[in-house]
């Protein structure tokens, strides 16, 4: 955790909501027990605990911004209400310091009956803010909320987009010390999600803490620094915000452990033997014996982490076209070939169970050190077709020339998918196999990459009176 000021303090925060199967049963918990306390009787109960929450520690530093992620019914929902106080923990405690504002969900502290003007001053109250605090800010919320005549119209007549513009203009006008936010953004447009981030970055350099809840993986990790993953109410990881969303993929496709792991393996090493690919064990190295320079990565020389159904494995992956060891340089062509192999039986069942074609490829892409993919290919978007059920081992090749890129480390991910395009599984998944560095570029890079592009003066053709 960072040297920062803290600005959340969870502590062992534990949450229990009795659960009633019939109605009388809510009154029966309340009555009975009193009354059998009275006569010394045993006290029988009419209810089931469900517990939201078990044991949820972790604290935020000034300035810093957390993505909760984890499955519906993981406690998010539940974690970030105990935190603004809405909801009070059964048990552990939770400190904070500072104003906070809390974006739950749509419509929360609006009034559907008030316009939507009117609903700016309530809920700026609710805030803490005065009258003439808010006449200060108005213009700003008008103008960042974009709704038009429609301020003037009562909420209860707006879409959810139109409330979720209004609603996040009033949170983000508001200097707090923590702002909430709890999957609301979803429901935006791309333009407008691209403004609220933009907001949020702003925000957050001037020093608000920021706890964000979403599934979308990748806005969790290119905007937040640390991760928290929830599963039935516990806190299964704490730490980067790059980790967390590659455990809440593990948890979202856990790899089924099967008999069929040592099928995959001697097919693997027979066809090792027939290809003449490195032995098991192999370090990664250059292959200044080949025509073109080789750098072998076998399974124990991977890094990052795996998920998905299982049913398959990467056997190794060969580049060309790295500075060596593993210096990536814009515009120079690139040659990645991978090896694979699957369980013919466990994808049969894949396809009859949820008709998939029966179709396996291979994809690769490459991602930064935020987590954010440059760019990413495979065989089903190529349109070359492997059919799974022919055959149970493939070796595929890309060629690209690398994107003029900034300068920075990059990850190259690779992943084995059955079915088509639209619809697909991923069988095995390895997140950010293999590290990349780019040192140095001849090309100015302004943003994230570079491309080629012509620029010439044109003649001028003057108006003639």
């Amino acid at each position: 955790m960072s040297s920062k000021s803290t600005v959340i303090q969870v502590d062992a925060v534990g949450k229990c909501f009795n659960i009633y199967d019939r109605p009388e049963d809510r009154l029966k918990q309340f009555l009975m027990p009193r009354i059998r306390a009275f006569s010394g009787l045993d006290q029988p109960s009419y209810h089931r605990e469900f517990w939201a929450l078990r044991d949820v520690s972790f604290e935020v530093g000034q300035g810093q911004a957390v993505g909760i992620i984890g499955r519906n019914g993981s406690g998010k929902s539940t974690l970030l209400q105990i935190i603004t106080g809405t909801m009070t923990p059964t048990y552990g405690s939770v400190t904070t310091q500072g104003r906070t504002a809390a974006l739950l969900e749509l419509g929360s502290g609006f009034n559907p009956e008030f316009t939507g003007r009117e609903n700016v001053y309530l809920n700026g109250s609710l805030l803490g803010l005065t009258h003439a605090q808010i006449d200060d800010k108005f213009d700003y919320i008008a103008g960042f909320a974009d709704i038009g005549d429609h301020l003037d119209q009562p909420v209860k007549t707006y879409s959810s987009g139109m409330m979720l513009r209004l609603a996040f203009a009033v949170q983000v006008a508001v200097e707090t010390e923590i702002l909430i936010i709890d999957e609301a953004l979803a429901v935006g447009d791309a333009r407008f999600q691209l403004k609220c981030f933009r907001r949020l970055e702003e925000i957050k350099a001037q020093g608000t803490t920021i706890l964000f809840v979403s599934h979308a993986t990748e806005l969790v990790r290119s905007f937040c620094d640390f991760g928290l993953v929830l599963e039935s109410g516990k806190a299964i990881y704490w730490g980067g915000a790059k980790a967390a969303t590659v455990k809440y993929l593990e948890v979202l496709f856990p790899e089924q452990k099967r008999e069929v792991s040592e099928e995959i393996g001697e097919e693997a090493k027979r066809d090792s033997q027939i290809s003449g690919s490195p032995d098991d064990g192999y370090a990664i190295a250059s292959k200044a014996s080949q025509a073109l320079e080789w750098i072998t990565i076998q399974p124990s020389d991977m890094g990052g982490h795996t998920f998905g159904v299982g049913g398959a494995d990467l056997k190794w992956i060969k580049i060309s076209g790295l500075g060596s060891p593993n210096l990536l340089i814009g515009g120079r062509g690139i040659t990645i070939r991978c090896q694979f192999s699957w369980q013919i039986s466990f994808v049969r069942s894949l396809i009859e169970r949820d008709n998939y074609d029966p179709d396996i490829t291979l994809g690769v892409s490459l991602s930064n050190n935020k987590g954010e993919y440059i760019f990413g290919c495979n065989g089903f978007d190529k349109g070359l077709a492997i059919d799974c059920l022919k055959n149970g081992i493939s070796t595929v090749e890309f060629k690209f020339n690398t994107p003029y890129l900034a300068v920075g480390d990059y990850f190259l991910t690779v992943a084995v998918a059955l079915g088509n395009q639209k619809h697909h599984v991923q069988l095995k998944w390895y997140d950010c196999v293999f590290q990349l560095k780019l040192f140095e570029t001849d090309r100015n890079v302004y943003g994230v990459l570079a491309i080629d592009y012509d620029m010439n003066e044109l003649p001028t053709m003057r108006d003639v009176a």
